[in-house]
């Protein structure tokens, strides 16, 4: 049976297809709309199992953050200290065969428990939010905000089809960081409290 058979109404299959073609474009036009100034959040946390004066060492020093986040292959200081709201610092950056810079600055620190910053780049602008939420003598928990805004249109666009390899970035950012706190020096241990029963009998 030819699919023209399937209606009685030739018009009806005809006003179908225009519908659907109608509501392709639509789309497409919200969502060019939608991400003209739009940017990308990613997320990911974990709970390590140190304490957090440990794991902030590794956020605020410059040379251990090159360690485990992924990208980052150097920096270098331009004003003030990383810990000190409104200093700055040149990061470069490498993906694949890609590389470039961006100039940082802090925006937000409590000590132990929050630093953000925002980037700028010739290719994006990132707003980078790292909480820590302590979560015993011995665990803390990390959640990294990155909000991403590409500078070109295109890449706003089609940015979704980049979600998995960020998502990736930071599993191995984590992977990398638990491998160098594990090295860290006086990482905590759990001291068991001694036994104060009477066992006389």
């Amino acid at each position: 049976m030819k699919v023209r058979d399937r209606f009685r109404d030739w018009n009806l299959l005809h006003k179908s297809v225009v519908a659907v073609l109608a509501a392709l474009f639509v789309g497409t036009v919200f969502r060019m709309v939608l991400v003209i100034y739009a940017g990308f959040e990613i997320t990911h946390e974990e709970v390590v199992p140190y304490n957090s004066k440990t794991v902030w060492s590794f956020i605020v020093d410059t040379k251990n953050r090159e360690r485990w986040q992924g990208g980052l292959v150097d920096t270098q200081r331009l004003m003030g200290e990383p810990t000190e709201t409104g200093s700055t610092r040149l990061l470069f950056w490498k993906q694949d065969y890609k590389t470039w810079h961006a100039v940082e600055q802090t925006t937000e620190v409590l000590p132990e428990r929050l630093f953000a910053t925002v980037q700028e780049s010739d290719i994006d602008q990132r707003w980078f939010r790292l909480e820590l939420t302590p979560e015993g003598p011995c665990a803390t928990r990390v959640l990294v905000t990155e909000v991403i805004r590409p500078v070109h249109y295109n890449k706003r666009f089609w940015f979704f089809r980049e979600a998995a390899e960020h998502d990736a970035r930071w599993d191995a950012s984590f992977a990398a960081l638990g491998r160098w706190l594990a090295r860290a020096d006086g990482s905590c241990k759990v001291t068991p409290e001694p036994d104060t029963a009477d066992t006389t009998s």
